[in-house]
């Protein structure tokens, strides 16, 4: 059957001499595995490889085959052409994180379309934000892609639940039996980035680069606890050294 989707590249492969295998986060279909023969020659024409990289959004044309793990693509464009986000080593580097994390929170092939409108309205807000708004966007994006697959810590900060049991999953009354020990400053702060609802409102909440490291670290390993296919991310080291 042939379908025509937008799609975001998540992840891509080479394969062969020519071939490369990406890996699609497409909106009909949700995450799906794609041949697409022939790209990386020089002969070819109009399926060139440079707009196939992780983050890019796609129009597609694709056939759907169930019973296969590799699908294949008839036609693609690019979506949208981004203004500063592959130029920019920070801002690139943020998208990278973001599409992994995509990546790792999509356990089934069944389509997501919140999740999909997210991550590409993300995307579209991280290409037009100014460079001095973004520190806080990989926590905003890890919170909420995390949200709508329903993970996520439950209650908030208050004197009487004054500490985060990340392995429990919530605000609580008494400390974690096992590390992390969050309590004080740091679990009024993850409050507030727990529910912070836009990108707005998570700028505006000040922390140095200690914090926010070890928040999203904090984030991660939750996910970590509660997602059973999480993996650690390869994007997060280079996140960390050009962001934190």
């Amino acid at each position: 059957m042939v379908h025509k989707t937008r799609g975001i590249v998540l992840r891509t492969v080479k394969y062969g001499e020519t071939s490369l295998i990406c890996t699609v986060f497409t909106e009909l279909l949700g995450m799906q595995s794609y041949m697409v023969k022939g790209v990386r020659s020089g002969r070819s024409k109009g399926r060139k490889a440079n707009v196939l990289f992780p983050s890019s959004i796609l129009d597609m044309v694709v056939y759907e085959q169930p019973q296969k793990n590799l699908q294949t693509i008839r036609e693609y464009e690019p979506a949208v052409i981004y203004q500063q986000l592959l130029e920019d080593v920070v801002k690139n580097g943020v998208a990278l994180f973001a599409v992994e994390v995509t990546g790792q929170l999509l356990a089934t092939l069944d389509p997501q379309p919140e999740l999909f409108a997210f991550l590409k309205n993300f995307l579209l807000q991280l290409d037009d934000a100014p460079r001095t708004d973004i520190a806080n966007y990989p926590l905003y994006f890890v919170i909420q892609s995390a949200r709508l697959s329903g993970y996520y810590l439950s209650g908030e900060y208050s004197e009487e639940y004054s500490f985060v049991d990340v392995h429990e999953g919530r605000f609580s009354k008494e400390v974690s039996h096992f590390p992390p020990f969050i309590s004080g400053t740091e679990a009024g702060l993850m409050s507030r980035l727990n529910y912070a609802a836009t990108l707005e409102e998570i700028t505006a909440i000040r922390m140095n680069l200690n914090e926010r490291r070890l928040l999203l670290d904090h984030f991660l390993f939750f996910l970590q606890l509660h997602v059973p296919h999480f993996r650690p991310l390869r994007s997060l080291d280079v996140l960390k050294a050009i962001l934190y």
